[in-house]
């Protein structure tokens, strides 16, 4: 047996104050798709729905795992700095820049600024650390993998 899973459809966040958050994520670039006032609402970005339901309880610190992918951080966390609670300033780590910050629910979510030429640069040093666990001729499982290919740091980012 095999689910039919086809796709993430819409992630949700519960919110006890629907319009404050409307507002917030509108701020941050999200389309309103619609809203039914204290029931619901659905905002929009890119392919990626994401519900606003309504609840009595405020969660203190919920971490979603929502990661919202920016070109400029450092500019994107300027911008917001005054109308937005981040926990800290945006750390630099080898995969990409990100900052964590409070949603007015108190979920948590993440800003994200992909850095991949130091993954490309990680991965060189790796190789030439350690020349044994280079694929040798003929061994390379990256090239049946097609246009995501494990050589590609870039895509090792955007899959990870």
């Amino acid at each position: 047996m095999s689910a039919d899973i086809q796709k993430v459809h819409m992630l949700i966040l519960m919110q006890p104050d629907i319009a404050k958050a409307i507002a917030f994520y509108q701020k941050l670039g999200l389309k309103l798709v619609f809203h039914i006032k204290e029931k619901w609402a659905e905002m929009q970005l890119g392919d990626i729905k994401i519900g606003l339901c309504p609840t009595a309880t405020v969660p203190e610190w919920h971490r979603t795992g929502i990661v919202l992918q920016v070109n400029d951080i450092k500019k994107t966390y300027e911008a917001l700095k005054d109308e937005v609670e981040f926990i800290a300033e945006p750390k630099e780590a080898t995969h990409g820049i990100m900052v964590s910050f409070k949603d007015p629910a108190g979920n948590l979510l993440d800003l994200y600024q992909p850095t991949p030429e130091k993954v490309t640069q990680l991965v060189k040093e790796a190789v030439e650390q350690n020349p044994e666990k280079k694929p040798k001729n003929g061994s390379n499982n990256c090239a049946k993998k097609g246009s995501a290919c494990c050589k590609n740091p870039s895509n090792m980012v955007a899959q990870g």
